[in-house]
Parts: C-alpha cells; structure tokens; sequence
C-alpha cells in the first residue's frame, strides 16, 4: 500500500490550484487498464501545472471499471503521481453503493488518499447532508462535492447545498458545474468556507474566477495553457488571462462538448505520445474518423 508523502488536497496553497481530471488508458483490446500509459498520464499532468490529481471522475469512466481495477487504478496513481495529492471519485448516487465503496478505498489505501469526490447525489439538504456525515465516516477522508447535474440528473439549489454543509468541517472543497457556474459560484462563496473549483474544461474560467472561483478543476488536454490562465490570473493581469484562454477556446469547446468528449481527450493524449492507446469502453461514445480534421486544426496530428 503506497503511501503519498504530499496527501493533503491544495486547498490553502498554491493560491488558485489546478486538479487534474485523469482518463483511463485501456489496452488495445479494451480489456485491461494499461497502467503504463496511465503512469505517464499522471507525470504527464503534474509536469504541465496540475497540483492534485481525480482519479475515477467521469472522464475516467468510471462505470466500466471492475472494483478490482479501481483499486489498480489508485495503485497505479499513488506510485506515480510525484507527490502530487491523489483525490478518488465515488461518483455513484445510490448512498449504499457509494458508501461501500468509499469504505474499500479506505481500506486499501487508507490516508495515502487525500479525499474523497463524490456527487451531489439528492436535492434535499437535510437528506444529503446525512449522506456527507456517512460517506466520511464509512472513509475517514475530507469530502470534494462534485456538482454536475448533466451527468446525475440530481440539481440542489445553492441554499440547499450551503445548508447541507454548514458546520463540517471535512468538506473541503466543491466542484462547481451546474449552470450557470458563475451564479453558482457567486452564491456560493457568500456562505460557503470552501475551496470553489471552475470545471468544464476551463471554457467559463474567467467568469468563474470573477464570480469568486479559487481553484480549476482540469480535464482538457492542454493543461499547461490553463496553468498559464490562472498564472496571470493570480498577477492581476486580468486581460492577459482572458486572452489566453481565448487562445484555446475552440479546442476546450471541442473536448468538453457531451456526446464523444471522452474520446476525444484519450485520443488527444495519444496523439500527444502520452498513452499508447485511445479507446473507450461501452457505454461511453467511441472516437470516429469525422472528428479528424477537427483534431488537426488544433494541431492534434
């Protein structure tokens, strides 16, 4: 059991953080995780600006992966993640799954992790914050809330979010992507303690940021250019932030669009040369040979 010598998630410093949302490489036949891709994956993103790393959020489709390949899946990230925080995502939204398994990632690797994700799984506040005090007390392990109602279909109000959390302490941070994630940030941190984290790629980063957003949560495969966004950000140099970011505009659009966005990203990364290998498992929507003219306009060859 690897222990991460850097396991608390940067949630004082650096000053405006980038996560890092890992994929999963598979194998050419699709049957096995292919933990050397996913070994440099992890090198990959810290080396381009990511100060932590989710493991097992959505892009790493979470949903085909066998127990036994999460747990790989950890492993693999806890050896090769150069320090960097390792979050684990418990992304289901039945309670008694989520709990179970929030409770086998405890077991196997205990405090090596640095949290837990999970996701805003029922929209009353009385009934989730119950299920905040159990999924940290099935884990031992602060708590990142995952706000994406395109993928649960669940969508909390902001004042019913704030109440669930108020007072515990061990909710660390939230990722903010229920739209429009400016109005949602905004409401947020007038009652809210925690670290508020922009998503979807980066395409609302600006926004975010003004509306009071203090970290990004990355899943494109430019994470470097995003780093530079939140460098210049964090220099006041405002202007020089959003122009950036308008540099990769179109290219963030394209990855994070629903539908084929997952593979499009796996097959990014390897025509970057970082995984050897670019394809998904049922049910997520497989790359197609129409999107490569869109992959080489962006330089993806």
């Amino acid at each position: 059991m690897p222990k991460n010598q850097s396991n608390q998630a940067s949630l004082g410093t650096p000053d405006l953080p980038m996560w890092g949302m890992v994929a999963t490489p598979f194998d050419e036949d699709l049957m096995r995780i292919d933990t050397a891709s996913l070994r440099r994956l992890a090198a990959e993103m810290t080396g381009r600006g990511c100060a932590d790393l989710v493991a097992l959020g959505v892009i790493a489709e979470p949903a085909s992966l066998t127990p036994a390949e999460k747990l790989e899946t950890l492993d693999v990230l806890l050896q090769s993640s150069l320090g960097a925080p390792i979050i684990a995502s418990v992304l289901d939204v039945d309670y008694e799954a989520a709990t179970k398994e929030a409770a086998a990632f405890s077991a196997e690797f205990g405090d090596s992790l640095s949290a837990l994700m999970v996701s805003v799984s029922v929209d009353d506040a009385a009934e989730f914050r119950r299920r905040l005090l159990g999924l940290h007390a099935a884990s031992g392990l602060p708590l990142v809330i995952q706000d994406l109602p395109r993928s649960t279909g669940v969508t909390i109000s902001s004042r019913d979010l704030l109440a669930s959390i108020n007072g515990l302490d061990f909710i660390h941070a939230i990722k903010c992507e229920s739209p429009p994630t400016f109005s949602r940030i905004r409401e947020l941190s007038q009652g809210a303690s925690v670290r508020l984290l922009s998503g979807y790629g980066g395409i609302g980063l600006i926004e975010d940021l003004r509306a009071g957003a203090t970290g990004m949560a990355c899943g494109i495969t430019r994470p470097e250019v995003i780093a530079s966004v939140l460098a210049s950000w964090r220099s006041g140099d405002e202007k020089r932030a959003a122009n950036i970011l308008g540099e990769i505009s179109g290219l963030i659009n394209y990855e994070t669009q629903p539908g084929q966005s997952i593979a499009i990203r796996k097959e990014h990364w390897r025509r970057q040369g970082v995984i050897d290998h670019g394809g998904v498992r049922a049910p997520t929507p497989p790359w197609s040979p129409d999107l490569d003219a869109h992959s080489r306009f962006y330089d993806m060859v």
